[in-house]
């Protein structure tokens, strides 16, 4: 009703327009009112009539507009000719204002009644309306529509050939036969009664086409596309052969080729609209036909190449240009065919399950979050296959499973980062599946994600007002809530202008955590909270999640550990290569030891040498290793110092590490780890100390000089080139060692520089099968797991053959089954390799499993320093680092996750 008006008030300004400005003015909201009703009455068709009868509707519907445009052409044809051009439009404004007022008469539909009773949805369920989507998750939902997709993509070819065939037809006549105003109503209008006609054949057509199978509606499509372009051929290139009728001389031929295409694009409308009713959801039904009107927009940007070669070369030549768009459009749009059956039924099939939870979430009955048949892909590669998972409110989940099996994509997509390409997300009985993010975290669901949880460069106080954008109109709570955060968090309180970034690992945790809860979730997403933690931060933040649970919060928790995992969850789902393999509750994960092992505990034999399976324990006994190695030392800091403003980030460390050592570091988050390998590394400066590698001085040396003289170094966030793929990476990791480097020699293809290339093949070759990378050798790091990652980071480590090398927390943000598989790896580096490994490390059983020797560190200064046993007994660690949660400490360990 709201177009039809605004078309009806300006077409009458139409008439009244003094310029050429305003005339266009004018035109343009006329045909925007316009734009308002055709996706509209389709979308109304297609709720008020069943899919049966939807093809004789949608034909009966065209063929009043048919009606129409005999009549209004011939009309308007006679009226202009006789008075003036403005009269027609004067006269039409109030006609279609009479119509447009009559609309509101019309009754409203129950949008997708139909399809939910096709999908054998019954009663009450199939009147239960979904809530309307907003309009960026109606266009995401009708984007994910194959189908659907493929369609908007051929309009930008048919839709040109279309509109530029209707507008430059009238051209045609008028410079070729020279037609006058009259003349051509009366050819606009000649040509509408066998568009009746191919309605009429096309709805008896259509709806048997549709009703044997919805693919051939699209196949017979394609062919008369082909057909129309023949016959614009045939009309581009008629002959000037006349008919008179009376004073009025008419060209016969083009006519009947006009005729003919103009029925012939009759012949098809019933039959794709029925078909198009059917793939778009129900819920987005005006939007999927309105989108039909955006994709035809790049396509009209050729009508005036088109329009200025026909003024060059000649209408003919111009008119001709449009068939092989023809042509394009109807081999493309032939495709749709195998696609449309498959669209079709997943959209009656998941609307009837949403109304259903829906009908049974408005009586108590349905869970909080329901994830039904969830198909998730990044381009080519799928991730998650067909994933159903229910949660209640209230209760703590565990979503447990190895690096790769799509724990984080799928709380991706349920906080909608990530869109899904099939399946259900249904949400308090809402559908949230192509919802946008801050739509779903509008309506309670919060993601923490791993490692990432925070705004770098913003301060803590602006973290957490950014965090509270949804009641950022209610200062006074805002307020209160932070307030509780700083109470919770006094860590955060004292520093609260500080920038994110300069926090410790712990810290931007507990931020995050913070952040979290400001946003009121109902549904709280926890992903890798223990990554790169202290086991006495862990410790704390566990006590905090269970806090969030106790107030009511339904919490949903990815971690690594499956020590810290099921020590807050009560229920656990368990997943493996994109699929869900056990679900229940976490007792009775603990008496499932085949699934525990085969996800978390798989290498676990070799890491203690003993090949019992056994892990050893947090106390490990002495090994006997001085804290002070015996012979020149491969490493050694003398009084290495490093301030950050007001801070002493590293205080005159001293240390040696003796040829083919392990020498493991631990500490709280923020106590200087990370610093001393950067400044060792070269990536941060000293204030004031000695580095010596192998008795060489390397204070003053560049990052890439030191790597060229022996010293390796990996980062917590495996820095790798995301855009290159496994085999390239490694292959790029070479470059200290590759024997031929010069361009040229390259570029022609010499003998060396074939022979440095094949060397290096053999090299990265032998590296994937001693990393066990095969599987992942073509794919692209940033469609690897956290865990693959880190394996590739260090298997390029080990590409340029450092004799020292640094690993900051190789276990961080990898499942505990490959935190296992690391120990023997790190020792092959050292025993086979005759690698000096310096190790970062929070997971205490992975540490004193390959640790001769321990430092600990605290406030940047060295605490405690000797064997692994000595170590993790002393007071001042126990106190600072590690605390009394044996879950917390031994997270990857045996201990007892239920203690």
């Amino acid at each position: 009703a709201l177009g039809g008006v605004i078309m009806a008030v300006f077409s009458t300004l139409v008439g009244f327009s003094p310029g050429l400005w305003v005339l266009g003015i004018t035109m343009a909201a006329t045909g925007l009112g316009k734009s308002f009703i055709d996706p509209t009455h389709n979308s109304l068709l297609a709720d008020h009539f069943s899919p049966d009868v939807r093809a004789r509707v949608f034909a009966f519907h065209r063929a009043a507009n048919s009606v129409g445009q005999f009549i209004g052409p011939l009309v308007a044809g006679f009226l202009a000719y006789y008075f003036t051009w403005r009269v027609p439009f004067i006269i039409f404004g109030p006609v279609i204002l009479v119509a447009a007022l009559a609309a509101l008469l019309i009754k409203e539909p129950i949008r997708g009644r139909f399809e939910r009773e096709a999908a054998g949805a019954t009663g009450d369920v199939a009147a239960t309306e979904e809530p309307p989507p907003s309009m960026a998750e109606s266009w995401r939902m009708c984007w994910k529509v194959d189908s659907l997709r493929r369609i908007y993509r051929t309009l930008p070819f048919l839709a040109p050939a279309i509109v530029g065939f209707v507008s430059f037809a009238s051209f045609f006549y008028a410079d070729e036969f020279g037609l006058d105003e009259r003349s051509r109503g009366i050819v606009a209008s000649v040509t509408e009664p066998v568009q009746i006609a191919g309605l009429v054949i096309g709805a008896s057509v259509g709806t048997r086409l549709f009703m044997k199978n919805p693919k051939l509606v699209f196949r017979f499509l394609g062919r008369v596309t082909l057909l129309v372009a023949a016959l614009a051929v045939g009309f581009a290139l008629s002959p000037a052969w006349f008919v008179d009728i009376g004073e009025i001389r008419l060209p016969w031929v083009s006519i009947l080729f006009n005729a003919g295409i103009s029925g012939s694009l009759a012949f098809l409308i019933p039959g794709i609209l029925a078909a198009l009713s059917v793939a778009i959801p129900p819920r987005s039904r005006a939007m999927g036909f309105s989108m039909m009107s955006v994709f035809v927009i790049p396509g009209l940007a050729f009508l005036p190449i088109i329009g200025a070669l026909g003024d060059a070369w000649g209408i003919r030549a111009g008119m001709l240009m449009m068939v092989p768009m023809f042509a394009i459009g109807g081999f493309a749009v032939q495709s749709v065919g195998g696609l449309i059956q498959r669209d079709m039924n997943d959209v009656w099939t998941t609307s009837a399950a949403r109304a259903e939870v829906l009908h049974r979430r408005r009586e108590g009955q349905a869970k909080l979050l329901l994830v039904k048949d969830l198909n998730v892909a990044y381009g080519d590669v799928q991730v998650l296959f067909d994933v159903s998972l229910e949660i209640d409110e209230g209760e703590v989940v565990a979503l447990l499973g190895t690096n790769g099996a799509g724990k984080s994509t799928l709380l991706k997509a349920i906080s909608g980062i990530t869109e899904a390409d099939r399946g259900a997300v249904i949400f308090d009985g809402v559908d949230v599946t192509h919802a946008p993010p801050n739509e779903i975290a509008a309506k309670g669901i919060v993601q923490m994600p791993g490692g990432k949880g925070v705004f770098p460069t913003l301060s803590i106080e602006e973290n957490l007002r950014a965090a509270a954008w949804m009641d950022r109109r209610d200062t006074a709570l805002v307020e209160e809530r932070i307030a509780h955060v700083y109470e919770t968090f006094p860590a955060l309180s004292g520093r609260r202008g500080e920038a994110a970034v300069n926090l410790s690992g712990g810290q931007q945790q507990m931020l995050a955590l913070g952040m979290a809860f400001l946003s009121r979730p109902r549904l709280l997403m926890i992903d890798e909270l223990s990554l790169g933690l202290a086991p006495l931060v862990v410790e704390q933040l566990l006590g905090i999640v269970r806090e969030i649970a106790a107030t009511g919060t339904t919490v949903v928790i990815v971690e690594q550990s499956v020590n810290v995992a099921l020590t807050l969850a009560d229920r656990a789902y368990f997943m493996e290569k994109g699929e869900i393999r056990f679900e229940g509750p976490t007792k009775d994960l603990l008496d499932r030891p085949e699934v525990l092992r085969s996800v978390f505990m798989e290498g676990a034999g070799s890491t203690n040498g003993s090949g019992n399976g056994s892990s050893p324990s947090p106390t490990a006994p002495s090994t006997g290793i001085p804290a002070t190695p015996a012979g020149a030392p491969m490493l050694r800091l003398t009084g290495v110092t490093k301030r950050f403003g007001g801070i002493t980030a590293v205080h005159d460390v001293s240390l040696e590490v003796g040829e083919g050592e392990i020498l493991g570091f631990l500490g709280p988050n923020g106590a200087g780890k990370t610093t001393l390998f950067d400044i060792v590394s070269g990536f941060t400066v000293l204030d004031s100390g000695l580095i010596e590698l192998d008795g060489r001085d390397v204070t003053h040396l560049a990052p890439h000089q030191r790597a060229a003289v022996g010293l390796g170094r990996s980062f917590q966030d495996a820095a790798l080139f995301p855009s290159l793929t496994v085999e390239q990476t490694l292959a790029v990791a070479h470059e200290l060692t590759v024997d031929v480097r010069n361009p040229l020699l390259e570029a022609s293809w010499m003998p060396a520089a074939f022979e440095s290339e094949e060397a290096v093949g053999a090299s990265v070759d032998h590296l994937v099968e001693l990393f066990g990378l095969q599987a992942y050798r073509s794919k692209f790091v940033h469609e690897l797991s956290t865990g693959s990652r880190r394996i590739v980071d260090i298997a390029s480590l080990v590409a340029h053959r450092p004799r020292v090398v640094l690993l900051d927390e190789p276990s961080s943000g990898i499942a505990q089954r490959e935190s296992e598989a690391l120990v023997p790896v790190i020792r092959r580096m050292r025993d086979e390799l005759g690698f000096t490994i310096l190790v970062i490390e929070h997971d205490m059983a992975l540490l004193t499993s390959v640790a001769d020797r321990m430092v600990a560190l605290e406030a940047g200064s060295v605490i405690a320093n000797g064997s692994p046993g000595d170590v993790l007994a002393d007071p001042g660690v126990v106190q600072s680092y590690l605390g009394g949660s044996q879950v917390a400490i031994a997270r990857s360990g045996p201990g007892d996750p239920q203690s």
